[in-house]
């Protein structure tokens, strides 16, 4: 590992340092000056208070889009878009002919974001679909790879990569082998990457992975004479199923936005494969997670790209590809490609869905454990602070208000994910436990509880807001299980208080704390385990395109 300097060691020990002077220091406030935490405690409950009530507007806001968009026929609207003039007149006829309010609003801003002089052709789009698996079972990347064969697109405008790594060994190799005898001639390109280990200025982690394969991408469209800004690349875990009209849609935003090549976009994440598996503690967190990335796509301004996410080919060629040697290359290429543009970059939501796998053990509590993990290298993103810091002091292009105001949301964001939580529960009691007879008799000490359970108690409601639309979003319930598991998807939100702790704030502490003190994460690869596997056959290997790293 490469030494660090003063300034990167300051800035990667900076967050666990306010974490732990918050946990530490609210006790011992709360002993010395409890009246003046007390104050804190009312301003703190107040901002979660307001923060719900935005979240759940956020939330609502981004669950009609999705429920609208649903409703267009994006393969049918870049058919249409070929011709810019007609397709104007088109939306004109479904403004004037639509009942609907919402409706005849999306029409409305489709209309108006039309940019002027561009070619709609969207046959000159293609799709480079990258796949990272490293020992995921058949089954699982037979599902992904059959939801991308089932969408509603021109398949032979699709090059598939299946990035796999030689350490999986020969087993993963083999189920790459099966995988590329049943879907080999349903894309315009079938290629199997074999990524090898320890190669020099790498670490294990899945952005070396995807690079590689995009390196092959890019050896395949240089032979095929495509342009790379006529390329749009998704980047997928081995899990991750896509929409029927993902790459319509895709396509379509790509082709109408405004400066297509400074965006990524951002599907939304839900975690539904195998949700009615799980055990209820995972599925709030699937769900949350989920939750706050749709909450994220209504806020655009503060919306960084996330698990499986698309760019323009060409941007990625641009920023020199995912770096090889980071844990959370998904967001990190957020900030490669927002300093390369000078501040110009933004992540625009894609209102469509793309589907991975909650969390699921062999067991109850290897469940529990392997989501801890998951969440904690989730948290390990808060190495983003000592990446982007130094980047955006030097970068004198970018506006100092945006510098700022990302830099400051960058610190926000890592510290309420390890605080909010544990301080929501406990900070309350702080003042009555500690405070002693010199806080215990006041007015203040006698409204406190009341005040606070009060503006919690408010807060509360807009949990209603989540369980409506968790069930609303949720795949049919399979035959195997009786109703009493659809009741149980509401009663699983009691568990909310302990997921939030236990598997929200602990695992951020104790990311930060490692990284506080120098203990350099892995990366640890979420298992894929499936209780209702399909029946695998074994099939004769045909040759297929191998390509090997040297």
């Amino acid at each position: 590992m490469l030494k660090k300097t003063l300034s990167i060691r300051f800035l990667e020990i900076f967050p666990g340092v306010l974490t732990w002077l918050t946990l530490i220091g609210a006790p011992i406030l709360a002993y010395v000056h409890p009246v003046w935490i007390s104050l804190y405690i009312i301003l703190f409950d107040l901002y979660w208070f307001l923060k719900g009530a935005n979240v759940a507007l956020h939330l609502t806001h981004s669950y009609r889009e999705l429920k609208l968009h649903e409703q267009i026929d994006w393969l049918d609207w870049l058919k249409r878009l070929r011709d810019p003039v007609l397709f104007k007149g088109y939306l004109g006829e479904l403004i004037s002919g639509e009942p609907k309010v919402r409706l005849r609003n999306l029409y409305r801003r489709q209309l108006a974001k039309l940019p002027e002089g561009r070619d709609f052709d969207y046959t000159r789009i293609y799709h480079l679909v990258i796949l990272a698996t490293v020992k995921e079972s058949f089954e699982v990347l037979q599902s992904s790879i059959e939801s991308y064969v089932s969408a509603d697109y021109d398949h032979s405008k699709i090059i598939f990569i299946l990035a796999t790594e030689e350490r999986a060994g020969a087993e993963a190799l083999q189920s790459a082998r099966r995988l590329f005898e049943k879907f080999g001639n349903k894309f315009y390109k079938f290629i199997i990457s074999i990524h090898s280990d320890g190669l020099p200025g790498e670490a294990k982690v899945k952005g070396a992975n995807i690079t590689y394969a995009a390196k092959i991408g890019q050896k395949i469209l240089d032979e095929l004479n495509i342009p790379y800004q006529d390329v749009i690349v998704s980047a997928f875990d081995s899990d991750t199923t896509v929409s029927k009209n993902y790459f319509a849609h895709l396509s379509f935003d790509f082709l109408t936005a405004d400066k297509p090549l400074q965006a990524s976009y951002q599907p939304m994440p839900m975690y539904h494969n195998n949700i009615w598996d799980t055990p209820a503690v995972a599925r709030v967190i699937a769900i949350s997670s989920s939750f706050w990335q749709l909450v994220e796509a209504s806020r655009p301004d503060r919306l960084i790209t996330f698990s499986s996410h698309a760019m323009s080919f060409k941007t990625l060629v641009d920023v020199g590809f995912w770096r090889t040697d980071i844990i959370p290359d998904d967001s990190h290429i957020f900030w490669q490609c927002f300093m390369h543009f000078n501040g110009d970059y933004r992540s625009l939501p894609l209102f469509t869905t793309v589907s991975m796998d909650a969390v699921l053990g062999d067991s109850y509590w290897g469940t529990l454990l392997a989501q801890y993990k998951q969440k904690r290298r989730w948290a390990w993103g808060v190495t983003e602070i000592s990446m982007v810091f130094p980047e955006l002091v030097k970068n004198k292009q970018i506006p100092l208000w945006k510098r700022l105001l990302w830099g400051e949301r960058l610190v926000e964001g890592h510290y309420f994910w390890a605080t909010a939580s544990i301080m929501i529960a406990i900070l309350g009691w702080l003042p009555l436990i500690l405070g002693g007879n010199r806080f215990g008799t006041s007015v203040l000490a006698l409204n406190l509880p009341v005040l606070t359970r009060a503006i919690m108690s408010i807060a509360t409601f807009f949990l209603i807001f989540s369980v409506y639309i968790s069930l609303a979003l949720l795949p049919p319930r399979p035959k195997e299980y009786s109703r009493w598991k659809s009741f149980s998807m509401i009663w699983q939100w009691i568990f909310s208080p302990i997921v939030a702790s236990v598997f929200g704030s602990l695992p951020a502490i104790d990311a930060q704390t490692r990284l506080m003190f120098g203990k350099y994460m892995e990366f640890w690869v979420t298992p894929k385990v499936r209780k209702h596997d399909l029946v695998l056959y074994t099939t004769p290997f045909v040759e297929s395109e191998f390509i090997k790293s040297r």
